[in-house]
């Protein structure tokens, strides 16, 4: 997708913004973007870093004017606060994640679009093979089938595709079909 400013350079920033309850979604270049929107990220920084992700997700809450002061968990092993994470980007110790777990939950959520644990992607070179084992599986579920309606003549067809997907495996032959 190209930038629906310039039109120049592909889009990778959506901005939206929900201006009185009418929410609009605007496609455009990092450029663009920091030019004419307030977004608190420097693109000449480092894009992965965590503490510019976590900052623009979760800004700094103001301080309620109340007599009441709200506690604030602190880790019992080093004293980071959950705040101070979010600024740095890196807990203080190996317990801060147990301390801080209930809100680890919530990041991980919006950054793994609902999902909790990370699956991640499987290498296109293993994904291949996975893909030939997986199919091997389904024709020998297929000729034993054959075999008990006896029908060899099928059944001998569906060995020789196993035969040969094997060996395409073993042989590290065109795997990358």
């Amino acid at each position: 997708m190209i930038c629906e400013q310039c039109g120049e350079r592909p889009a990778t920033v959506i901005v939206k913004q929900n201006q009185q309850g009418h929410l609009t979604e605007r496609h455009l270049c990092h450029v663009c973007a920091a030019e004419n929107h307030n977004i608190s990220f420097s693109f000449d920084q480092d894009p992965m870093a965590i503490h510019n992700l976590l900052a623009n997700w979760f800004p700094k809450q103001q301080a309620a004017v109340s007599p009441v002061r709200k506690e604030v968990p602190a880790c019992p092993s080093c004293g980071f606060t959950f705040q101070k994470f979010l600024t740095l980007g890196k807990f203080g110790c190996a317990e801060c994640y147990s301390t801080f777990s209930p809100q680890l939950i919530e990041i991980l959520k919006r950054v793994q679009n609902g999902n909790t644990e990370h699956t991640g992607k499987i290498p296109a070179s293993y994904g291949t093979t996975l893909k030939i084992k997986k199919e091997i599986e389904e024709l020998r579920k297929q000729m034993q089938a054959a075999i008990q309606d006896e029908n060899f003549e099928e059944a001998a067809r569906l060995r020789d595709q196993v035969k040969a997907l094997n060996e395409k495996l073993e042989g590290g032959g065109d795997v990358g079909d």
